[in-house]
Order: structure tokens, then sequence, then C-alpha cells
């Protein structure tokens, strides 16, 4: 429906209404989807599905931004959504006919409140970023919706201490397993997404190059994390979770120093380089995270597990596109894109003390 809405949107703010109900069923599916593949396999051999599940989530936009480019300008716009609605009928009408009801048959309430109030907690704080960097982190508006992210957050915390059935269980985050993927991946992304916006600008000002030149040049990094994503999931059961965490982490602050020296030299090299590290950085941790938070849970909160995984993810990227954003300013000499890419591969750098955190593996082997 989603789908259909943007395809036949008449104004700018029905077509964002229609992405906000896309956003909201990817939300609903994407913490489902990843609990059932989780619930499907056994624990050495979840790291191999999820690689082959993160390589189909990566490689499905290369195929589409090659794809879209000659759609928009041969057909216009609405045909690339015109063309993903026989796709996400396919979907539907698949997954329909062939999951299976899980769960089985226990009548668990859910914790409406804790929903809530984490939903004020982080739309607060999403908001926050979006509003403040329009007008200031503090004018009264980002004031306003840091202190609604503050106080949602302290309500949540309280109500799942005392609620009999909660949405997450806070002890979770006395396990470093659990607690340590969620610092460590969520700053990855911080830099990850933070720099992919950043590296177009880059591009198109000390480069000179074209909208075209610069998508096939950007296609290294999403080919880089689809290919590179099976490799991680089959190794992390050898290798452990923590290390493919923290090789992520030190290939993430390469990347981004690779791309300091791209601007300060103007080598195209060089920032080909920070792309293709900053895809192969993701792709072999990407399904280490899942995995790690996946196993230190229960297995009946994997797909709350999931979910706040992928809430952090989205937080950390959505931190870092504003953050690198707000650093680089208006200023498109080499030194602004330098001193942003700084930014990144420091926080980068300290999301490598959650994988540290976490406790060294027995290595599953080939029997």
């Amino acid at each position: 429906l989603g789908t259909l809405a943007c395809a036949l949107a008449p104004s700018a703010e029905a077509f964002v209404a229609a992405r906000m109900l896309v956003g909201l069923a990817i939300s609903a599916t994407m913490p489902t989807g990843m609990a059932l593949i989780m619930a499907a396999h056994p624990l050495e051999q979840r790291g191999e599905a999820m690689g082959w599940f993160q390589m189909t989530m990566t490689g499905a936009p290369v195929l589409a931004l090659v794809a879209g480019g000659p759609l928009i300008e041969a057909f216009g716009w609405r045909s690339v959504f015109a063309g993903l609605l026989p796709l996400a009928i396919i979907g539907t009408t698949a997954s329909w006919r062939t999951l299976r009801k899980s769960g089985g048959d226990s009548d668990v309430p859910i914790d409406w409140t804790g929903a809530a109030t984490l939903a004020v907690g982080t739309l607060g704080f999403l908001l926050f970023l979006e509003f403040g960097g329009r007008s200031g982190f503090t004018a009264p508006v980002p004031l306003f919706l840091a202190v609604c992210a503050v106080v949602g957050i302290g309500l949540f915390l309280r109500v799942e201490r005392r609620v009999e059935h909660p949405m997450l269980r806070l002890d979770y985050f006395k396990l470093r397993n659990f607690t340590g993927p969620l610092i460590c991946q969520p700053l990855s992304q911080f830099a990850y997404m933070g720099g992919f916006l950043i590296a177009p600008i880059l591009l198109a000002s000390l480069f000179g190059y074209s909208v075209g030149a610069i998508a096939l040049i950007l296609l290294f990094r999403p080919a880089f994390y689809s290919l590179t994503s099976p490799l991680g999931g089959r190794l992390s059961g050898k290798f452990g979770e923590r290390f493919f965490l923290l090789i992520g982490s030190v290939l993430m602050v390469l990347s981004m120093a690779a791309w300091i020296g791209g601007a300060q030299s103007q080598n195209l090299t060089l920032v080909i380089i920070g792309l293709s590290l900053s895809g192969i950085a993701m792709g072999l941790a990407s399904p280490s995270y899942s995995i790690a938070v996946a196993n230190a849970v229960d297995s009946a909160d994997l797909g709350i597990a999931n979910g706040m995984s992928s809430t952090l993810m989205n937080i950390g990227m959505l931190t870092g596109i504003q953050s690198m954003f707000t650093v680089l300013g208006e200023g498109r000499d080499p030194r602004d894109f330098v001193r942003t890419f700084i930014v990144g591969a420091c926080v980068a750098g300290v999301g490598s003390v959650g994988a540290l955190m976490m406790s060294k593996p027995k290595p599953v082997t080939d029997s």
C-alpha cells in the first residue's frame, strides 16, 4: 500500500506520508524477519544465514541504483515505485504462503506503556537531530525535543523495571555480549552513513564529477558490503563475533583515513579505497552484530532484541549524518572534508571499545 501511495502521490506532503507508511512496514518486518531467520537455524549456522541475509539486503540497493537512474530519465520518478509494486506484491504473497505461525500459544501481554515511552524517547532524539541541524541545537524546538527524549527514555527505564512482562529485559544490558555490540556497531554506522553522504559532496566539490559519475563511484561501497557479508557470516562461527566486530571498527577507521588522504591530495584512488574499506567493514561485521545480540538473549526475546539493535543502528546512522554535515558546514575546501572525516574516524575508533568488552568466544569448528 505504501509503495502504491508513493507512485500515486499528488504532492510532496503526500509522498512523505506514503514513505512514512513504508518505513512503518519496514520497522515491523525487519526485526521480525531477522528473528525468524535466527529461530530457523541452530547457533552454529546463524552466522552464515545472516551473511546471506545481509548480502541480499545490500545487494538490492545496488541493483536499484543501477536500474533507477535510467528509469527516472526515461519515464520519471513515479516509474521507480511502479516497478517496485509488483515486487512488493510477490514478497507479500510468498511470505503469506511460506511462513508458518511461530511463538507457540502463550498469551503474553504487550507492554504498551513501555512501547509508548520508548517511542517518545527515540523519536524525540531523532527529531532533535533533524531540527537541531536546521535551526541550531540551542533553539527552542530542538531543546524541547531533547527534553522529550530524556524524559521518554527515563520513563521507559522506570516502566521496564516495574512491569511483569517488560518489552525489554534491562538485565540484558549487564551482559557484555549484548551491550558490547550495541556500542560497537552503531558507532561504526555513525562513520559509515555520515561518510557515505559526505563522499558525493567531496566528489562534486573537489573533483567536479557529474551526478551520474558520482553514482557509479559510490557503487563500490554497497557492492563490497554485499560481496563480503556471506564471508563474514560464514567465518564468524570460526573466529567469533568479537573478532569481526573489532575488524569492522578498525577497517572503518582506515576507510576514514583513506578519505582524509583523498581529500588532502585530491586523489580519486584513495576515495575509492575508502568506499571499498567502508563496505568491507560493514559486510564483515554486520552478520556478527546480529548474531552476537541474538545469541545473548533468550529465544523468546529474539524479536525485541533485533528491534533494539535495529533502532540503535538507525540512531547511529542519523546521528552520523547530522553530526558530520554539521562539522562540514558550508565549507568545501579539502581541510573541511579532512576535519569531517577525522570526526568519523574518532567515533568509529571509540566503537571498538564495544567489541573489546565482549567475552572471548569458543570458536565453532566443522564437525
